[in-house]
């Protein structure tokens, strides 16, 4: 395939070249035609000289110098009487004429008793030393042309390079000039193309944010699977091995049964409250709650004496709010579960104005962590098998459907301080 500067240079060649034909032919027939005229008119002159003042005094002797004055021809005949000033017949001039390629016009005339004949030559060596001159100015302007058009051509090409470079990285942050061109069109392509470039690069950081949110959403599913099996597989397997022990005919004692038993409940009893946050997380409505009045520090000194939570110290005032009281005990229990787990000393439960607050003092969280921790599956340590990445977003979850909301304050390796007022 040819390069676009070759096309141009081809093109305007071409055309350049028809239209000096066509004009060639065109200015050719014309001019041939004016000098037709002209002689014809010369003719017409000379018959007229002939006619009213020279016809008469025109013998043998002065012809010849008549012709070389006129520079025509002429054969008159008068009774019978033929002169000429050719130096042979008529009939032999015409055939050397022919035979030589000279032009010649002719005309013949009768006046009173005068028969005559007039021959004119026109110039035609002349006519071909214009076109020769018109051909030299023609070979120049031309070669003006060609040079003209050759660096129209190689700048339009260097454009188009541009352009096709362009849209090779049109996905990518490289930035590629564009030059202005002479062609207004190309300029707004240009502008078209940059407008372009941008719409597709937003998209594509769209959907490098799409990807990487269904990336973090895939690793986090596959946490919560994990960790799902994990939680699963402990209380199974205490109550595969104890079931295991129970079936032992040769088992007496009837105090390690007794234990076994109570490991089997416990274990079951942790197996229901996973399927229960698990239930909840996926399928709670608004249509599920279940308003009532109580006392929040109640609630919480009821909390803090179940086991594990003996660090926790509980400080405030009787608080009445009105609420799902079985919701809020879940936001109780996972904050301070969340406390517990991070902290190594005592966590401070505080009830007053029906505001709740729970301080720790363990190993804190980032800032740039504060946003992340409340979103669903999102674990601090992604490492961890011990948590679903559920907890705070269950709490922000029930208290939103509450009309509340989740306060957090944390500085690194000093502590974290959760609170919400109902």
């Amino acid at each position: 395939m040819l390069k676009t500067k070759n096309i141009f240079i081809i093109f305007f060649s071409l055309l350049v070249l028809v239209f000096a034909f066509i004009f060639y032919i065109l200015a050719n027939s014309h001019l041939n035609l004016l000098l037709l005229k002209q002689y014809e008119q010369k003719i017409k002159s000379l018959d007229d000289t002939l006619r009213f003042g020279l016809l008469e005094q025109l013998n043998p002797q002065n012809i010849k110098e008549f012709a070389t004055y006129t520079r025509a021809d002429f054969i008159i005949k008068k009774n019978g009487e033929l002169f000429s000033s050719l130096d042979e017949t008529f009939e032999n001039f015409e055939k050397k004429a022919l035979l030589n390629d000279k032009k010649f016009l002719t005309k013949e005339f009768n006046f009173k008793d005068y028969n005559y004949t007039i021959i004119v030559y026109p110039y035609f060596t002349d006519f071909k030393k214009f076109w020769s001159k018109m051909l030299l100015f023609f070979g120049f302007y031309l070669i003006l042309v060609l040079i003209l058009f050759y660096f129209i051509g190689k700048k339009l090409a260097k454009h188009l390079q541009q352009i096709l470079e362009f849209l090779q990285n049109i996905d990518t942050q490289k930035n590629v000039f564009l030059e202005n061109s002479i062609f207004k069109e190309l300029n707004l392509l240009n502008k078209k193309l940059f407008k372009t470039k941008d719409k597709i690069l937003k998209k594509n950081e769209k959907a490098k944010k799409q990807s990487d949110k269904i990336s973090l959403k895939n690793t986090q599913l596959t946490s919560v699977i994990s960790a799902i099996s994990h939680e699963l597989k402990n209380p199974l397997s205490v109550i595969d091995l104890s079931l295991l022990i129970l079936k032992d005919e040769n088992l007496t004692d009837e105090k390690l049964k007794k234990e076994l038993l109570e490991k089997i409940m416990r274990q079951s009893l942790k197996l229901n409250k996973l399927t229960e946050k698990l239930n909840f997380v996926f399928n709670f409505n608004t249509q599920n709650l279940k308003m009532q009045d109580f006392d929040l520090f109640e609630l919480c000194k009821k909390i803090i004496e179940n086991p594990g939570f003996e660090r926790v110290i509980l400080q405030g005032k009787s608080s009445k709010v009105k609420a799902d009281e079985f919701l809020i005990e879940q936001v109780i229990i996972n904050l301070l579960s969340n406390a517990l787990k991070y902290s190594q000393k005592e966590v401070i439960l505080s009830v007053e104005n029906s505001r709740l607050c729970v301080q720790d003092f363990g190993i804190g969280i980032e800032e740039n962590q504060l946003k992340l921790v409340t979103k669903k599956f999102y674990k601090i340590d992604s490492k961890s098998d011990n948590s679903f990445g559920l907890g705070l977003f269950l709490v922000k979850k029930i208290l939103s459907i509450h009309k509340s909301y989740l306060e957090i304050f944390s500085k690194p390796n000093q502590g974290s301080q959760f609170s919400f007022k109902l």
